[in-house]
Parts: structure tokens; sequence; C-alpha cells
């Protein structure tokens, strides 16, 4: 009984991910990537590799705008590697905050740090 209390208690992500960043494509879209982090020597980071991490929420907002955030469930990458999120739909000129968060069948976990950037107001790669 122990162990499934134990298991059922582990499958919501523990920390949050690290090394969000955001290359700016062009005045649409931009390139949001991270990494979630995983201890070896810690059996409970090693359970998340068996697979319970279903995804990353990816999400977009403009603090100063009445825009609703921008939410894409993303399932590309490599546990302990680098994941990555094309986001398209941003308004030029417009400043960014941009945070991930791990999920599981049991729940989310916890936000990354908010990456702030500005997408160019005009075409940057005349």
């Amino acid at each position: 009984m122990w162990s499934i209390f134990v298991l059922l208690l582990i499958l919501v992500p523990l920390v949050a991910p690290i090394n969000v960043s955001a290359y700016v494509i062009n005045q649409t879209s931009a390139n949001i990537s991270w990494i979630y982090p995983l201890d070896k020597n810690n059996p409970d980071d090693i359970s998340l590799l068996g697979g319970m991490i279903k995804g990353f929420y990816v999400i977009v907002f403009a603090p100063l705008s009445l825009q609703p955030p921008i939410v894409h469930r993303n399932y590309e990458g490599t546990i302990g590697k680098e994941y990555w999120d094309i986001i398209g739909n941003l308004t030029p000129g417009t400043t960014y905050h941009a945070q991930v968060k791990a999920f599981t069948k049991k729940g989310d976990g916890k936000p990354s740090v908010p990456y702030i950037f500005t997408v160019p107001k005009e075409d940057f790669r005349e």
C-alpha cells in the first residue's frame, strides 16, 4: 500500500523548467526554448524518466495588453535536454513574458521564471 501512495506523490512534476529563452523569428513569431532539469542522484527525478511527464505548457502573455495569453501544449524534445516551441500570432512592438511548466496525468508542475522579450515593430531581416 505504501508503494502506491509514494507513486501517487511523485506524479506531479517536481521542478520548474529552467533556461527559458526566446529567439525572435520575425514581427509575429518567436521560438521559445527551455530545459527540464533532472538530478540523476534523486530517485524522484529518475522516476520522471519513466514517461510520467506528458508534455509542457508554453504560456506567452503581454502584461500590458488586453490580449489573452497564448498557451501551447508541447511535446518536442528530450528530458534533460533542450525543448522548444514556435509561438505565432504575436503583435509587433509588444513586450511578452514566456513561462513554461511540465504536466502529467496528475497535474501541472511549477511554472518557470518568466522570460521577457519584445518583438520588433518592423521586419528586422531586411
